[in-house]
């Protein structure tokens, strides 16, 4: 493409930007744009014509507006899940999407640039590793992965676990959380026949849902034993992850990355946070970002067979299963890796589409299986639906902002006796804050020189470094996919939860500079802003490593204190456990929770209404019963109630009016059951309630009252119908 044809491209991108600006809606936008870049694209081809180029140019100018269009049609246009006749409700709501489809869209015109070279160059012809690379090492190879399972346990793993022997004196434990209670709610409803995700509600998968229902039971089904259950849960992923990282990268860059996630943001800082952080909702997405590296560029260009790709469609149709985050980010993964990776590959195009078919194919029949094996094959497509509702509110920006934690920054200015004082104060985690937008900019510019040196170096480079290459893309593309999430909502946790390649991309950047990069000006600021992140991640991560390496003094001391603790709790397995042996069933950690001033009453109030209910199921109307009982997330694992709706937490289910008046509806047209309210509770639910009887069924309206007056318990009779 020639100067002057760039500039008519460049100048019809900045009017389409300037007419979605202007324009209020998507007709009139598409109107206005369909001429401007068809005005563009004819002069662009006139121009080839005349010099007497292939189609070439009129292809890179049709890549370029089309992104640019696609960009602002998706991101600056009203869109999304929410109409604009809906309303937000609970949460608030932050548009993000300028920025997300800014990020991939820069992502995807950088692919798309060198898929263009290689379309006009011709790709060049495929360079395998030497067979000194690809032989078989397995003996040494698993030596090093069971050596560097044993770190992971030791550095990562082994201090989470000891959070799990919690006695908070006078206080309740940190597990006694509603981010906690929101699963165990809804894996009461499992408990109580009710049909797994769907009349269970919950946003973290069917997978997720069923996997801690089972590590929970087999550890104890309480609230503590949810803690014990998701902590294990979360250090077998770990220690999963940093073996595969081991054998795809090496002993050497695992052992970086084992330090790498004490010094920066990482999924370490969420692994004891029971409800929130489940880690199976991305471990797909770094393995698979790995894995299809080594397939394309590295030993795995030995092994191209349609089996590889069936293999890696499975895991992500395994991780689709889990959480939607798993579905998403790994076809984010297979689009970035084929298209920055493919010309390099030497794979034709015919073989690059055979391959992703099988990977769709087998990741969709293996969603498919999981799905209809497990949640039923009936309810296969409500399950896909749930998933893309809640995934679609969060990416219009619901329950967002542009930074969720507390920030605060102050600066006085006083002349005091002739003389200047200045003071600058800063509260809240500004440096998390800055490396989460920071980012943006460094993995785009990042994945630009990788594609560069792929399409312009990578045949001529010695194989050493080819081999670091190989490794720095798919580090650099896994970080890419998963800084996303980190985008959609953002704060220290959202950052540091989906964070697995993070650590190891940043300590890997400065090699992957020096070697890779031409030597210039550029390459030189770019070496200075990435040693200066590491100089900083060391400095702020000193102590933290101080304090790791200190702990492992009391290795065999703490690993048996751990299988100990594990033990008591699954020792009361089988029990009849009351209100507190819900919270836990170790009589030591109950005294907090019995002590609770507000316990005498919850006790109360779960046993009369059980009484009243005798088996029926409830739909709990009040937001807040007590101090101690706090949501109705809490209510129903506590009291052991089966819900009409399934939705055992409507905070933080019900983001949309439109979602609100769509329960409401679901539960005033159950045709039995009952609903418990009090002054306090959603009006429109009860109004609805008491209107939908008519005859011949009837209600049964009764007081629960005790120690206080709780509330009304209104239950339907279908009996004569």
């Amino acid at each position: 493409m020639t100067a002057s044809q760039g500039l008519i491209c460049l100048a019809a991108a900045a009017l389409l930007i300037l007419e979605v600006a202007i324009l209020e809606s998507r007709s009139g936008f598409l109107l206005a744009a369909l001429p401007t870049a068809v005005v563009a694209l004819a002069l662009v081809h006139q121009m080839a014509r005349r010099r007497g180029e292939g189609p070439g140019s009129v292809l890179y100018a049709v890549g370029l507006l089309g992104a640019v269009a696609g960009y602002c049609y998706l991101a600056l246009t009203p869109a999304g899940a929410i109409s604009p006749q809906d309303e937000v409700i609970e949460w608030g709501r932050m548009d993000k999407r300028p920025l997300i489809f800014a990020y991939l869209g820069i992502a995807a015109f950088i692919a798309f640039h060198w898929l263009w070279v290689a379309f006009v160059h011709g790709a060049p012809p495929a360079v395998r590793p030497s067979p000194a690379i690809t032989s078989s090492r397995w003996p040494l190879r698993l030596v090093g992965a069971l050596g560097i399972a044993v770190l992971a346990f030791c550095w990562l793993g082994l201090p989470a676990l000891r959070g799990a022997d919690v006695v908070a004196g006078d206080g309740l434990a940190r597990f006694y959380d509603v981010h906690a209670h929101v699963h165990l709610s809804a894996l009461q409803q499992i408990r109580l026949g009710a049909i797994p995700y769907l009349e269970a509600q919950t946003q973290y998968g069917p997978g997720n849902q069923l996997l801690l229902w089972g590590l929970t039971d087999f550890v104890h089904f309480s609230n503590h034993g949810f803690l014990a259950a998701n902590l294990l849960l979360n250090v077998i992923c770990v220690i999963l992850f940093f073996v595969l990282v081991q054998q795809f990268l090496g002993f050497g860059w695992a052992v970086a990355g084992l330090l790498g996630w004490v010094l920066w943001p990482s999924p370490t800082e969420r692994i004891d946070l029971a409800g929130w952080a489940v880690l199976t909702r991305w471990l797909v997405i770094p393995i698979l970002s790995l894995w299809l590296a080594w397939f394309l560029l590295g030993a795995g260009t030995t092994r191209r067979g349609g089996t590889t790709a069936a293999l890696a469609g499975v895991l992500w149709g395994l991780g689709g299963f889990l959480s939607q985050e798993n579905l998403s980010g790994g076809l984010l993964v297979l689009f970035f890796s084929l298209t920055l990776f493919g010309p390099a590959s030497g794979m034709t195009a015919k073989r690059l589409a055979r391959f992703t078919s099988l990977f769709v194919l087998a990741g969709g029949l293996t969603f498919v299986t999981l799905v209809s094996a497990l949640v039923g094959p009936s309810h296969l497509l409500e399950v896909v639906a749930l998933a893309n509702a809640k995934s679609g509110l969060v990416m219009a920006g619901v329950s967002n902002s542009i930074w969720s934690d507390n920030l605060g920054l102050q600066f006085t200015w006083n002349i005091v006796d002739g003389r200047l004082e200045t003071d600058l104060r800063a509260a809240g985690e500004f440096r998390e804050l800055i490396l989460t937008y920071g980012l943006v900019l460094l993995l785009l510019l990042a994945l630009g020189f990788l594609a560069a040196f792929l399409g312009r170096r990578w045949r001529s480079a010695d194989e050493a470094t080819r081999e670091f290459c190989r490794k720095f893309s798919g580090v650099a593309v896994g970080a890419f996919v998963l800084h996303l999430f980190s985008l959609l909502r953002s704060d220290t946790s959202h950052l540091a939860g989906p964070s697995f390649l993070l650590p190891l991309f940043l300590l890997m950047l400065p090699l992957f500079l020096w070697r890779c990069l031409a030597p210039g000006r550029a390459r030189t600021a770019l070496m200075v802003v990435s040693l200066a992140v590491i100089a900083e991640g060391a400095i702020a991560g000193r102590v933290e490593v101080e304090r790791r390496a200190a702990g492992l003094a009391g290795i065999w001391r703490d690993s048996g204190a751990v299988l100990d603790l594990y033990g008591e709790l699954r020792s009361h397995r089988g029990e009849i456990s009351d209100l507190a042996g819900l919270y836990s069933p170790l009589p030591r950690a109950q005294s907090a929770f019995r002590n609770h001033p507000d316990f005498a009453e919850a006790d109360e109030f779960f046993g009369l209404l059980r009484d009243r209910l005798k088996g029926r199921s409830v739909e709990l109307g009040s937001y807040r019963f007590d101090d101690l009982v706090a949501h109705p997330d809490t209510a129903y694992f506590l009291g052991g109630l089966r819900s009409l709706s399934g939705i055992t937490s409507p905070k933080n289910s019900l983001w949309l009016r439109s979602e609100q008046e769509a329960w409401i509806a679901r539960v005033a047209g159950m045709r039995s059951g009952c609903l418990f309210f009090d002054a306090d509770s959603n009006k429109q639910l009860v109004e609805a309630w008491m209107r939908s009887v008519k005859p011949p069924q009837t209600m049964a309206i009764e007081p629960i009252a005790g120690r206080r007056d709780y509330g009304i318990l209104a239950c339907k009779s279908s009996s004569q119908m």
